[in-house]
Parts: C-alpha cells; structure tokens; sequence
C-alpha cells in the first residue's frame, strides 16, 4: 500500500509539470530571425507598398525600434552579430567566423538552452562548425559548399544535422528551412530553446517563389528576374507567420522573445516605392542609411509592452547582453564584449539609451570591396568617419555634402566633438591596415570544393 501511494503521490507531482509546459519556466524561449539583404524600406510599418500584413502585424503587438544599425554586408554583420564585438577585434575574411570565437550559442547552452541555427552559414567550409560554435542541431545552405555548386532555392542542397540532400525541383528551400525551425519547436516545447534563423531570403538570384505565377512553369524557376523581389519579401512575411503560429499552437508564445531584424540593406538593383510615392534605392554594401540602418521587430507576450515604437540606438553588438540578461546569465569578461542589453526596452521600460553606435567596415570581399572600406561614429542625426568626413544623416541621408569642421551649427559641432573623443579612444586605423588575422583550428580545417566536381559526386561522399 505504501509504495501504491508513493507512486500515486509522484504521478500527481509530475501532471501539473506536464500540463504547464513552459509557463513556470523563468527562462524565456529566443527566436532569433535574420532577413538577408532586407533593409527597413521592405515592411509595411516602415512606408512600404510591400505586403507584409504580418511583420506589420507583429509591429503593432510588439515593439517596432527606429535605429538599429548593421553592418553594410553579410558576413561582418553575422559575425558582430553572433559574437557581440565589433569588426575590429576579430573580422578576418568575408565568409569566415575565426574558430576560437565565442557565439550567443555558445551563452545559451551555458544557460541550459538548446540550440539551433537554421538557414545560411557561410562562416566556414566544415560541417562540424555549427557545433564547434555552440549549436547543437542544424539545418544549413553553404555549410560545406558554396552557391556556385547549388543555389538556395528551387532544388536546394542542404545539410542537415551531419546529413546532406539535394532535394527535388518542386521544393524551395525556404520552405525546408522553416519546417527545420516549425519541427525543432515541436520537438522542444517543454524545455527553454535558441533558435538562430538567418533566413536565406531575400538575397539575390531573384528567382520566383512557390507563390509566383511562373513558378507553375519548372523551367522558370531559376530565371532571374527583379520582378520577382516583391513575391520574396512577401514569402519572408509568410514564413515568420508559420513560426509564429506554431509557437502560439504550442502554448509556448507568452513566454518566447521573437526578434525580426535583417543583416543589411537591400541590394542596389531593387528600388522600393514607398506609400508617401518616393523611391528607395537598396543600399546594401554602402555605409549610408540605406546600407547600415535596418529593421528590427520584437515581440514577447508576456510583457505585454504598450509602447509599440522605439528610437533608441541598436546595434549588432547589443544581442549577446541582452541574450545574456534574459537567460539570467553573465557573460563571461574574457569574451570582451561590446554591447549593451536592451532588454528593458523590451518589456516597455525607459533602459539605458545608447549615445553612439559604431562601425569598422572592411569586408575583404575582394580587393575592389576593402578599397570602400570605412570607420565611423555616430549618434541618432550626426555621423563622424576616421576620416574627418561628417555628415547630418536626417537633412543629407545620401551624405553626398561633409560639413566642414567649425561650419555646422552648434548642435553639429558639439556632436562632432563628442564623436572624435570616441574616436581617441579606439587604436588608430587606415584603410588597408590588415585585417585580424584567421583562425583556423587543427581540428577543424576548411574544405576546398574541387573544380569540375558533380552533385552526384559530393552526395557520394559526404
């Protein structure tokens, strides 16, 4: 008898538990999406024709924040991003993460999390990687091959958790990406989850979606068209309702921060009416707005924040603390980061409210690139690069005219001031000063695709 109410006792301990799911989690769940190449010009909330119903959405329930700041290309951003420094501790190369780098997944696996990235890599050919930088599972285009072997929709190659798959002409690679993120919701829903989504969508080739008239046609489906731009920011929208919803039908919602931000501007072919009739040029790769100024949507129900928009400063560096304060977690001081939470903004409090953001810029994309190589200081109007140029972003967005030191107005001057005192604080640097040098670890070296290899030949060997 003893041991029958023994075991009674302990059922009847373990049904509220189950039946609570995550709700007396104090841990929140993260999922963190990143659109790729899709600057704010694209989404509703922000002026655009684009239909976005529900980014726009997601805008009006949670907060819409008015400065975040990238970097201008994808690889610099991702890596200030996943690491919280900036460019000039530790960028390299373009395409390349240096593998005694420290990563938010790497935070949230010390908190208890588990992790998962889906989407684009590009940080380094090896398919050990994604573990090697805190994500225990993954779901991956250009892991350990790049697009020249196959690009990332129609028929895509993917790997995926030590398996790769060329999939069929009928599926679309976005799509396989957020079943990746729909199945890992499903899988964990009763324990605290990180989900980095670095989307793949909208980066060029500009091909149709499933949702395009031509893509009934399968020959269509690799014919490049701007035409087909404004059917891939609407499928981005599509695909962020399906993790919203499924969040939602998991009784995980009120408890899990979404975060929506893109990784820089739009490309420079793309020009975006807005509803007030102007045109935007995209201005990916350019350290003007257009190129560094991106969108950036937050949702977490349980705070049920009311202040809807926010104009403090973000930048990519700011992830990684704010992470850390949500997880309850300290980020270790060896890590030298460089951000600052913006957690209490979040939950609609005032928070500490940056002054400045940062940028060092030198892509090393090629030599062509690193010649646009830039660093600058800036505040929400006023912008100081190295130098000596100085812009006022709000009436000369383009920054086509500098302002001759002395010349500006007493608001300009003394912002100018301010910058080049954070200026005297930083290491002096010129364009072509080498770049941080590459860290590849024994263990982990970098594949080289051979030339003239087949698909068959690399789905054989891996």
């Amino acid at each position: 008898m003893k041991v029958i109410n023994s075991f009674l006792w302990e059922c009847l301990a373990i049904i509220p538990s189950v039946l609570m799911g995550q709700t007396a989690n104090k841990q929140p769940n993260i999922v963190l999406i990143l659109a790729d190449d899709m600057g704010r010009e694209c989404l509703g909330c922000y002026g655009s024709t684009y239909q976005t119903p529900n980014l726009d959405k997601l805008s009006e329930i949670g907060v819409r924040f008015d400065n975040c700041f990238s970097q201008p290309l994808s690889t610099p951003s991702r890596v200030q991003l996943m690491t919280g420094k900036y460019n000039n501790k530790n960028y390299s190369c373009f395409g390349h993460l240096n593998q005694k780098e420290k990563t938010f997944a790497h935070l949230a696996k010390d908190a208890g999390y588990t992790t998962m990235i889906a989407g684009k890599w590009q940080l380094g050919r090896n398919r050990n990687l994604p573990n090697h930088f805190g994500f225990d599972h993954y779901c991956l285009w250009q892991l350990s091959y790049d697009r020249m072997i196959k690009e990332r929709y129609a028929a895509p190659l993917i790997e995926q958790d030590g398996n790769i798959k060329l999939y069929s002409n009928n599926e679309y690679g976005p799509d396989i990406f957020t079943q990746y993120v729909i199945d890992f919701i499903e899988e964990n829903k009763t324990k605290p989850f990180f989900i980095y989504y670095p989307m793949v969508l909208v980066h060029d080739p500009f091909y149709p979606t499933p949702q395009s008239d031509v893509w009934k046609d399968p020959s269509m489906r690799e014919v490049r068209n701007t035409v087909n731009f404004t059917k891939m920011v609407e499928h981005v929208d599509k695909n962020i309702n399906m993790i919203f919803n499924k969040l939602e039908n998991s009784n995980v919602l009120n408890n899990t921060i979404i975060i929506f931000i893109g990784d820089n501007g739009t490309n420079r072919n793309i020009r975006t009416t807005m509803k007030d009739g102007t045109i935007v040029r995209g201005g990916k790769g350019l350290t003007i707005d257009t190129g560094v100024r991106v969108p950036m949507i937050v949702y977490w129900e349980k705070n049920n924040n009311t202040k809807h928009e926010c104009a403090d400063m973000i930048d990519f560096t700011d992830f990684m603390p704010t992470f850390a304060e949500a997880m309850n977690i300290k980020v270790p001081k060896q890590w030298d980061i460089d951000g600052q939470s913006f957690l209490p903004q979040i939950r609609g409090e005032k928070g500490k409210s940056r002054e400045w953001v940062f940028c060092h810029y030198d892509s090393r994309f090629n030599a062509s690139a690193s010649k646009n190589a830039k660093q600058f200081f800036r505040d929400i109007r006023y912008k100081l690069y190295s130098d000596g140029n100085f812009y006022d972003t709000i009436k000369d967005p383009k920054e086509t005219n500098s302002i001759a030191k002395g010349k500006g107005n007493a608001e300009a001057e003394k912002s100018r001031r301010k910058l080049e005192r954070l200026f005297a604080n930083i290491p002096a640097w010129k364009v072509g000063d080498p770049a941080i040098p590459m860290c590849i670890l024994p263990e982990f070296p970098l594949l080289q695709t051979p030339k003239n290899i087949s698909l068959e030949q690399i789905l054989h060997s891996y």
